[in-house]
């Protein structure tokens, strides 16, 4: 009698509609997420759009990646991430998910998911729906009509197929609770942060960066991180200009007519350089509307305090520590708040590192990821039909 074998490690399949190496808060967690999960022996998938890599399949940092052609032109010209993708994503999502003990999707307003939700319905397959943002209050009324409509047609069939929904702070999940009732199990499943990644600058560090990026080394410089989309407040950080500091912004090239000598662009950064980004600032603006961005915890944990937005999405657990203060910056409050911030530069350090010492204290990606596995082996223990 043959003896059996190890048993056949768990499979999870992971969906975004993008990942690495396209720039955003979403593709960073994905990565951690994944990343992680083979680290400790998870047999892990990811699907996604082929944005800046080669279509078909590949093996990163232990995950297998199938990534399907899509056209991204929609981004571009209107500000919305939703690329549209080959017929080809039917059979790829069908054969992953046929292979998957769990599927993760990442959020339930992309074809990506439509497609995953579909065939785990089919299939019988658990899945879980990670929501990282609520409502988006584009500046386009288009734009918000549309949203509207998939929110309640296919990302609320989408979320009502979950076996769990796991919004990334309390305000995305409260409004997730008033959409779809007791219908639907919610928990809350907060962002984490690699605070050996993201540390401050060592002496000396931060004025070599600068030099290295082209970026002044004699005043104190605030830093925008995120696509130059209405909903990150782009304008309204530009338009906050001072002559008591500078503005870096990292995300995208100077748009035309932005001659501003002031404000200072770095362009599109890999993830990979990000950290050194964050070390070259004094401090960061966080101007969003309707999310609470990964940035901020990034920000934070580089030892940068944080002026924020007063909307309601960016109190969140993270935004509760010492080093964020809220500004409102629709109101034009942004730049007399930013030049009393620099004012002091003691109190600016000192809010600073209270703001690494909470989130080195109190997040990390390791617990996130004990949250995940705790979550999807209750889901594989559950009586299903495979």
């Amino acid at each position: 009698m043959t003896a059996p074998g190890p048993p056949r490690a768990a499979r999870v399949l992971h969906v975004a509609h993008y990942s690495l190496p396209h720039i955003g808060g979403l593709e960073t967690v994905v990565a951690a997420e994944t990343r992680r999960l083979a680290a400790r022996g998870w047999e892990v998938a990811l699907l996604s759009s082929a944005w800046g890599a080669r279509a078909g399949r590949s093996v990163e940092d232990g995950v297998r990646v199938v990534r399907v052609r899509a056209w991204s032109g929609l981004e571009p010209r209107f500000g919305v991430p939703f690329p549209v993708f080959s017929p080809w994503l039917l059979v790829a999502m069908f054969r992953e998910v046929r292979r998957a003990d769990v599927v993760h999707v990442h959020d339930p307003l992309y074809l990506t998911s439509w497609v995953a939700a579909f065939w785990c319905l089919v299939l019988r397959t658990p899945y879980v729906v990670h929501r990282h943002v609520g409502f988006v209050h584009h500046s386009s009324l288009v734009v918000r009509l549309v949203q509207r409509v998939v929110l309640g047609s296919f990302a609320r069939i989408v979320l009502r197929g979950a076996a769990v929904v796991v919004p990334i702070d309390e305000f995305i999940a409260a409004g997730t609770r008033r959409s779809l009732g007791d219908s639907v199990r919610v928990e809350v499943v907060g962002n984490g942060v690699d605070t050996e990644l993201f540390r401050p600058a060592a002496p000396g560090e931060q004025e070599r960066l600068r030099t290295e990026l082209g970026l002044p080394v004699d005043q104190p410089l605030a830093l925008f991180v995120g696509r130059f989309v209405p909903k990150k407040g782009f304008a309204q950080v530009a338009a906050a200009a001072s002559d008591d500091y500078g503005t870096v912004f990292a995300g995208g090239d100077r748009p035309v007519g932005v001659d501003d000598e002031r404000l200072h662009f770095l362009g599109g950064r890999p993830a990979a350089e990000m950290p050194a980004v964050y070390r070259c600032a004094d401090a960061m603006v966080v101007a969003s509307v309707g999310e609470c961005p990964l940035t901020v915890l990034e920000a934070m944990s580089s030892g940068l305090p944080v002026l924020a937005n007063d909307d309601p999405a960016l109190h969140s657990p993270w935004t509760s520590g010492p080093g964020v203060r809220f500004v409102d910056i629709s109101s034009g409050d942004l730049r007399p708040a930013l030049e009393d911030l620099v004012a002091d530069r003691a109190s600016m350090r000192s809010a600073g590192a209270q703001a690494r010492a909470f989130v080195e204290g109190a997040f990390s990606w390791d617990a996130h990821v004990d949250r995940l596995e705790s979550l999807y082996d209750e889901l594989r223990a559950s009586p299903h039909d495979r």
